[in-house]
């Protein structure tokens, strides 16, 4: 069982929900493993999203926002992609937490925006919107 759609919040994007009982779940697997609940194909325009997680009984439909605003603050920084090789590791993940923030901000998608917060708050010690100095480089893709 597989769930494909396109992402609500980026139509460029198509987004995969596989499941453990999926013939390509296996292949995946190690890529959740190092990535966590989700990846991006970048020049696939593609989200890849865990769906063991998502059977999870407190998933809700916010996280899955938070996941996908977050592959494509990824796909927005164009982090994976072979055009933009040289950026470095450590900021990246910060930096597609920052970006999918505001797009869920800019979505008008709260409920998911404050979890996104939360979680990010957890990650770095401070709220997304006090790193907006240190984010200048990619402020103008928000």
């Amino acid at each position: 069982m597989k769930h494909i759609f396109h992402c609500e919040l980026c139509p460029k994007l198509t987004t995969i929900i596989t499941y453990p009982e999926d013939v390509q779940y296996e292949m995946f697997k190690k890529q959740f493993q190092l990535s966590g609940h989700a990846f991006l194909l970048h020049e696939h325009h593609a989200i890849i999203v865990d769906g063991a997680i998502v059977l999870k009984e407190w998933f809700t439909s916010d996280h899955l926002s938070v996941i996908q605003a977050h592959e494509i603050g990824h796909y927005m920084a164009g982090h994976g992609s072979v055009t933009n090789e040289t950026r470095e590791a450590h900021n990246i993940e910060q930096e597609a937490d920052w970006l999918g923030y505001f797009l869920l901000k800019n979505k008008k998608m709260f409920s998911a925006a404050k979890l996104h917060e939360e979680e990010y708050v957890l990650r770095y010690g401070i709220p997304p919107y006090f790193c907006d100095k240190t984010m200048k480089h990619i402020r103008n893709l928000v």
